[in-house]
């Protein structure tokens, strides 16, 4: 199972610019790696549910991919066009005493960020198909690569997460030109996804 283009294809596909890293980035950056923290903790939960559902069924949707693709192609753009909006009219850090379970920092975004996020279920779909399923017949090796899958999603999101932590203060100086930056690669993500 475990192979140098399957290795090299979770690294690339997790560690690249995505809607999870870059909301990484800029919730440690306007919130710091603590809350940022928990969005990432979020981002894992939905890592290990949809890394769970691709393994279970990576039959059923492999044959119905047509089907099925356009129209999560559709809900993940206009996702990541939502979150493009969000960033883009983010104003500065102030005082909130509300919970909001749409706070862009919380771990209920991060897990629901998971589930539509089109990359995301590619990336689990795509390594079952190709890396794991046709290598293991036995459950332990699925569950291995499930796990694998989410561990390594987990920690290309907290990388981004620890780099808006470490260059807060530039994030805070520049925030109007940062968000600007952050919204347009979250549309160019969604242009990606529409492709």
């Amino acid at each position: 199972m475990i192979s140098t283009a399957f290795i090299s294809y979770i690294f690339v596909t997790a560690f690249t610019p995505g809607p999870n890293n870059l909301m990484a980035l800029t919730n440690a950056a306007k919130f710091g790696l603590r809350k940022a923290s928990i969005f990432c903790l979020g981002v894992l939960a939905g890592f290990l549910i949809d890394m769970s559902l691709c393994a279970l069924l990576t039959t059923v949707l492999y044959a119905s991919i047509p089907k099925v693709e356009p129209f999560m192609k559709g809900i993940g753009a206009l996702y990541m066009l939502f979150l493009a909006f969000t960033v883009f009219r983010d104003k500065p850090k102030q005082k909130k005493s509300e919970k909001n379970f749409l706070n862009p920092s919380s771990m209920f975004t991060g897990t629901i960020m998971q589930l539509v996020n089109v990359k995301v279920i590619i990336y689990g779909i795509t390594s079952m198909t190709a890396f794991v399923i046709p290598n293991t017949q036995s459950s332990s090796g699925v569950i291995l690569g499930v796990l694998l899958l989410s561990i390594v999603g987990f920690l290309g999101t907290f990388t981004w997460a620890v780099f808006g932590s470490l260059f807060q203060n530039i994030f805070t100086k520049y925030r109007k030109q940062t968000n600007i930056i952050m919204a347009l690669l979250l549309v160019y993500c969604a242009v990606m996804v529409l492709r």
